[in-house]
Formats: C-alpha cells, sequence, structure tokens
C-alpha cells in the first residue's frame, strides 16, 4: 500500500507542476506587460476553477494515455484542491482521496496543507506517508516536504522549464475561483 500511496503524492506534485507548464499555451492569457531586469517579457495567466478542472482533465487524461498508467486519477477544484482516483493494492482496486488547501506564499512559491488522505474507507495518516516518501525517494530539489506541518511546498522561484519561470499571483478559492500566475521569459 505504501507503493501506491506515494504514486498517489508524486501525481499530485507532477500534475501541479505540468498544468503550470501548459499555462503557455492556455487561452485566458493575457498580453505580456513590461520587461524586468531579469526576463525579457512576462505575462500573466488567469483561470477560474471551472477552467483549471478542464484544464487538469485535459492534461491529466493525456498524461495517463501516454503514460500507460496503473492508477486512474483526477484532479478537481472546489472548496479545497482534490485529488481522487482509483489504484490497485495487492490486485484489489482501492478508490483514494486526498484533500489539500493551496496558500499562495509571500515569494510566489505555492503551499498544499494536506487535510485528509483516505485509501478505501480507512483514514491513512498523512503525515507517516510523507515521512515515508521524503525518507525514501529524491524529489526535485525545488519540491519541499515538511512532515511535521503536513505541507508540500512547491518553490516554483526555482522551477525552470528551459529558462521560463513561473510565480504564482493569487489563489482565490472562493466562488468560482481565480488563480493567476506569472510567467517569465528569459533573455537570450
Amino acid at each position: 500500500m505504501e507503493v501506491g500511496l506515494f504514486r498517489l503524492v508524486l501525481i499530485i506534485v507532477i500534475g501541479f507542476i505540468f498544468l503550470l507548464t501548459q499555462f503557455t499555451g492556455a487561452s485566458s492569457v493575457k498580453q505580456p506587460t513590461a520587461t524586468t531586469a531579469k526576463s525579457a517579457a512576462s505575462f500573466n495567466v488567469s483561470l477560474n476553477k471551472k477552467q483549471l478542472n478542464a484544464m487538469s482533465d485535459y492534461y491529466l487524461d493525456r498524461f495517463q494515455d501516454k503514460n500507460d498508467s496503473q492508477m486512474n486519477y483526477k484532479f478537481h477544484v472546489k472548496n479545497d484542491a482534490v485529488v481522487t482516483g482509483q489504484t490497485k493494492v495487492l490486485g484489489i482496486t482501492v478508490h483514494f482521496g486526498l484533500s489539500l488547501t493551496p496558500k499562495l506564499l509571500k515569494n510566489g512559491n505555492v503551499q498544499l496543507k494536506a487535510k485528509k488522505l483516505a485509501v478505501g474507507q480507512l483514514s491513512v495518516p498523512v503525515k507517516a506517508v510523507m515521512s515515508y516518501i521524503k525518507k525514501s525517494y529524491n524529489l526535485p530539489k525545488w519540491v519541499v516536504l515538511d512532515t511535521k506541518q503536513k505541507t508540500i511546498t512547491l518553490n516554483l522561484n526555482a522551477f525552470r522549464t528551459k529558462g521560463v519561470q513561473y510565480r504564482a499571483t493569487k489563489i482565490d478559492m472562493s466562488g468560482a475561483g481565480k488563480f493567476e500566475f506569472k510567467v517569465l521569459i528569459p533573455k537570450k
């Protein structure tokens, strides 16, 4: 069961990263803003819950089909960020759910606070699963697990895709929701 739980947390992190890297092609991209000293250009991406969920469905379905994943999962933003799905544990299909509360940090990074993890009908201690993952697996340096606080911090300031940098500027979970990110394009 530990391998399945590890996959779940790893998929959440990878899925979030994948979604961020796809923002450059999103239909709600605003026009570039003034350039900064460290970047040649920047632009903002703004999404509501419905758009974020549609984008999540599209890219996660493609990702799972491409990788012939044994785990089927969905990421949706409702009152919290919720990952639900199913996986096989000892040959038995088990449903799982993980509830996370996203928080925007002052430096543009995102912190996900794990609230509840359930596998089947069992409520699994999040702290124990996170401790196991932290000790057993090499995560990217920009992903920080704090087992005592039950948080996953995505240090977007340290994450780059072909030099492009990302910063979260707004996370509003109320109503229709509003999620804003700044994409910084490097100078050549």
